[in-house]
């Protein structure tokens, strides 16, 4: 079997709750935490609402690009408990194929626990990977058309990284879209220069694009702050779009995202709906980019129009994956 996409990350349950009593600091002197969510020291803080929903990067993607209509199996791990039956009930919903689905017989399922106030909608999030940490590539790979690469954690995610990569060599029309996690950007330009060079499409959002800059000069030419929002952009993309990928992808939040293909930076606005939590909006945005190459045969700027739409739709539901569109709804706004 031929899949158009293998998804590669985390699979969590996820606990949101909502509270007004945090508050959000301004850090501008800090360009990698400009805001903090803050709560009183030895306070009990009260819950307004709370919800329990399924995540991950591996996940939500794979959900995003099933509704859209492509075949798509993630290469996940799991514990024996509970919460993977929550995971695995999920994904049979949604018609994903489950054959490389892992279970970790000592560490439990991974979760979340997210906190959101109701007044900034922002959140923070507190992770507990578990059996994410374990997992492993399957001995033999299966033929796909992409990979799809989230956040990846535990001692093994280079070698993962390294594996998924040198895929590329036997298979030069593979490609790659790599999202990166923490754990990856922390290694900065020297350690992912050699994958980059062989990424397809490379996602981040504006912090991660600077903290991969800083890790490249030092010191990002910040007299670019006095000047546009968009000559910022160009500036990080074509800095590294130089560094190997074929399409840089920058997120901005509510202010929109940019796609560089070493000609053009294409701009999309974020729209105007209601945003009620933005918890697995990277995962929406990335994920339906990609889709969208796929359905319109490479053409960024729908491809960007559909990854905008999907996106909002997530921020205005509960949860990473609820808003996503499936393909009769999105050929309605985009054709």
């Amino acid at each position: 079997m031929k899949y158009d996409l293998l998804t590669i990350g985390g699979a969590t349950c996820d606990i949101i709750f909502f509270t007004d009593e945090g508050i959000l600091i301004e850090n501008k002197k800090d360009p990698l935490r400009e805001k903090l969510l803050a709560f009183e020291y030895g306070a009990k803080i009260r819950v307004k609402e709370a919800y329990f929903t399924s995540g991950g990067g591996a996940c939500n993607t794979a959900v995003c690009f099933s509704r859209l209509g492509l075949k798509v199996a993630p290469i996940i791990r799991i514990g024996n408990d509970k919460n993977s039956q929550i995971v695995l009930e999920n994904l049979k919903k949604e018609k994903i194929d489950l054959k490389f689905v892992q279970i970790d017989k000592k560490l439990s399922t991974g979760f979340s626990f997210i906190a959101a106030i109701h007044k900034e909608k922002d959140h923070v999030a507190f992770l507990y990977r578990g059996a994410n940490d374990n997992l492993q590539l399957p001995a033999f790979f299966p033929d796909t058309n992409w990979i799809y690469i989230s956040s990846l954690g535990g001692n093994n995610w280079s070698n993962i990284l390294r594996k998924s990569f040198n895929l590329k060599k036997t298979n030069p029309s593979l490609k790659i879209a790599w999202n990166p996690g923490s754990l990856q950007l922390q290694r900065g330009y020297k350690g992912l220069i050699k994958y980059l060079k062989n990424t397809d499409v490379l996602i981040l959002n504006e912090d991660e694009t600077t903290e991969l800059i800083l890790s490249f000069v030092q010191r990002m030419d910040f007299s670019l702050e006095k000047k546009s929002r968009i000559k910022k952009i160009l500036y990080m993309a074509e800095t590294i779009y130089q560094w190997g990928p074929n399409l840089v992808v920058i997120t901005c939040g509510a202010k929109g995202a940019y796609v560089y293909d070493g000609k053009i930076l294409h701009y999309s606005p974020s729209l105007k709906r209601k945003r009620l939590e933005t918890t697995g909006a990277g995962d929406a945005f990335g994920s339906s980019f990609v889709a969208g190459l796929i359905l319109y045969k490479n053409k960024i700027k729908k491809a960007l129009k559909l990854a905008i739409f999907n996106s909002s739709s997530v921020i205005s539901e509960i949860g990473a994956q609820k808003g996503l569109q499936r393909k009769r709804e999105i050929k309605k706004e985009i054709g």
